[in-house]
């Protein structure tokens, strides 16, 4: 029996496929300002997806710390660093005409995840950014994203394109624990898999590398039903 291990692998899932066609779309409109929306529950994948095309199409991906709450500033040093300015200027006026010049210089798409954590004005930054620099501009985050670019209408009259992570699907768990793990598992024990999770990957991946311990330790390569309940609870109860 050959040794089960996880390997780390990015699985083009029917999410991915559709952020492929909506950053197609954005990059359509190259010369002007845009901003878009990417928003779903935790777990289905989103900050993945953002990170794996930002790497492969030179984009720039910046996550919010709450700290930065009352501090535009370092929101913006933590921006230009990302765009390569190693001594950003003290002002933050300084600071925002840097990263616009950057991007003026270097025009590429710009992923922010999770700013719903900040106050609102901070979205009128964003703004501000993607209409000077003529780059897009990605926001990315939960349910509340939505209503929180919604409540202020200059920013919502400029995003182009939005996208909602769906659940995972059982056949993309078993493609999932082929591509990663090497296990067989049938559609039975993909739906055992997905009702657990509710469509979140996160706890999939966690039931998964508690499968591999369980076939490893029955000799077997394959995964039945009773396996995968197993891993399931035995990832419930910790």
């Amino acid at each position: 029996m050959k040794k089960l291990v996880f390997k780390p692998t990015f699985v083009k899932t029917k999410n991915v496929r559709s952020f492929e066609e909506m950053m197609d779309g954005l990059r359509a409109a190259d010369g002007e300002g845009r901003l878009g929306l990417v928003w779903g529950r935790a777990g289905r994948g989103k900050t993945r997806t953002v990170q794996w095309w930002a790497a492969h199409n030179l984009a720039v991906y910046l996550r919010v710390a709450t700290v930065w709450r009352t501090a535009e500033g370092d929101f913006l040093r933590a921006l230009c660093r990302e765009l390569k300015v190693l001594d950003p200027p003290a002002r933050k006026g300084a600071i925002f005409a840097e990263a616009v010049q950057r991007l003026l210089e270097e025009p590429r798409p710009v992923f922010i995840d999770e700013l719903e954590k900040m106050p609102r004005y901070f979205l009128d930054l964003v703004r501000d950014l993607s209409d000077m620099a003529a780059v897009p501009v990605v926001l990315i985050g939960e349910e509340e994203l939505v209503s929180y670019m919604k409540q202020n209408r200059r920013v919502w009259s400029r995003t182009f394109r939005q996208l909602q992570f769906e659940p995972i699907a059982a056949s993309e768990i078993v493609l999932y624990a082929s591509d990663t793990t090497g296990l067989k598992v049938s559609p039975a024990v993909a739906k055992v898999l997905l009702d657990a999770s509710g469509g979140d990957i996160r706890i999939v991946k966690r039931d998964l590398l508690r499968l591999i311990d369980l076939a490893a330790g029955k000799g077997v390569e394959e995964a039945d039903e009773t396996l995968a309940r197993m891993a399931v609870k035995a990832g419930l109860t910790g």
